[in-house]
């Protein structure tokens, strides 16, 4: 499969007359959503059409994918993979979709990136995660490229919370502001999404190197954390906007300031008093 996601439309059809009935309602489902296969496990899509999810698996065989994360890679690669795709290509795919979908779907995609951050808390990782947000001597968080605004923004939030908040530039080029003081214990919140920073990688392995904790926030196609830290969240990716918020990450780091200033309790509560105050004696807000 090369191109974009058309090529796999063009498969379906041709694979089409071989298919059984099950196979067929996969085929069509794809065929009305082909970013589908870009943003969805075989488990998900099994349970949306009331199918098993070796029926899945065997759809994507005879399309001639190993399996389902087989055909997710190659359609990553081709659609938005570093091979051959940049912004002006992401752009004129989202723009085919866009043309053949309407706002309600995209109100289906934005549910489901929020339900996808809802079900995370349910996880022993997240459950460790806020723990380490909310317990350490001091926080620090990077986002890469556009995932910067969201660094900034939970870092300005979380420093209601509790002290020692800092983000991370890297414009000294050697993140100088990570390097630990003997004893202290640091935690190191990542945000990035495809195509991931150069740096993160080497930024992760730096830090738990040194003993910091790392927490990785990104979308559901990087792999690249796995083996550096345990402690990855990932959601589900908004492939069919060409600039997303994005929605999963925007609300899962929400509900974790939710579940770090409950971890903190009135230690919180009091930050929170202060800075109210001091807000009010410099005249911070009209009202």
């Amino acid at each position: 499969m090369n191109g974009d996601l058309s090529e796999l439309l063009g498969s379906i059809a041709a694979t089409q007359p071989g298919l059984t009935k099950l196979e067929s309602r996969i085929a069509a489902y794809l065929q009305a959503r082909p970013e589908t296969i870009l943003v969805e496990t075989s488990a998900e899509i099994a349970r949306k059409l009331d199918i098993s999810p070796m029926t899945v698996t065997r759809f994507y065989r005879k399309l001639g994918f190993d399996g389902a994360l087989d055909a997710r890679a190659a359609a990553r690669r081709t659609a938005f993979g570093p091979e051959t795709r940049r912004i002006d290509q992401r752009f004129a795919s989202t723009d085919a979709f866009r043309r053949a979908t309407d706002r309600r779907e995209d109100a289906d995609l934005g549910y489901a990136a929020v339900d996808a951050a809802i079900a995370l808390c349910e996880t022993q990782v997240w459950k460790d995660v806020v723990g380490l947000v909310a317990e350490p001597d001091s926080v620090k968080v990077v986002g890469f490229q556009t995932m910067h605004f969201l660094a900034d923004g939970l870092s300005r939030r979380l420093s209601y919370l509790r002290d020692r908040v800092h983000i991370l530039d890297g414009i000294d080029g050697v993140y100088a502001g990570l390097l630990p003081a003997p004893g202290e214990r640091i935690t190191l919140i990542m945000i990035d999404t495809f195509r991931y920073g150069a740096q993160g990688p080497l930024l992760a392995r730096f830090a738990r190197e040194r003993g910091v904790d790392v927490v990785i926030f990104a979308d559901e196609f990087c792999d690249w954390a796995t083996g550096i830290t345990p402690y990855v969240l990932r959601y589900p990716a908004e492939t069919r906007f060409v600039l997303s918020l994005p929605l999963g990450i925007t609300a899962g780091l929400t509900l974790l300031l939710q579940d770090v200033a409950t971890a903190l309790g009135d230690e919180a509560l009091q930050r929170i008093a202060k800075l109210s105050d001091a807000q009010d004696h410099f005249g911070l807000f009209l009202e």
